[in-house]
């Protein structure tokens, strides 16, 4: 499962980067995928990522918190199948529409500190 962490890492490093570069692309995209595709399909995406983290996690140097990243992925894809109270919409809501390009960024530069910890910490 080493190739996992490596993908894994790699796509969220891209991921971060991009964010950080192109702001308004990388919202209007996020924006487009989120709003086209069904919120129960959506839910099962990070629910498979959680579970592959956790069985990949033996192969980290810290697998405790790859193991702690896939069990908030799992939780996240219960949370948006679920959805109480609606909260899903809002949050996406304020994440695409009230956020401001400096928070967006933020997000994407923690994005890509997660992966290149991510990264270092495969044996």
């Amino acid at each position: 499962m080493k190739w996992f962490l490596y993908a894994f890492s790699l796509i969220w490093i891209s991921f971060g980067a991009g964010i950080i570069i192109y702001t308004r692309e990388s919202k209007s995209m996020i924006k487009g995928f989120v709003t086209n595709l069904d919120r129960r399909f959506l839910s099962v995406l990070p629910a498979i990522f959680g579970v592959f983290l956790i069985v990949a996690a033996t192969e980290s140097r810290h697998s405790w918190f790859i193991r702690l990243i896939g069990i908030l992925a799992v939780l996240k894809g219960g949370f948006i199948f679920w959805n109480p109270q609606n909260l899903y919409n809002k949050i996406v809501d304020w994440y695409l529409n009230s956020v401001s390009d400096q928070t967006f960024r933020f997000f994407g530069i923690i994005t890509l500190i997660l992966g290149t910890v991510i990264l270092s910490w495969i044996l």
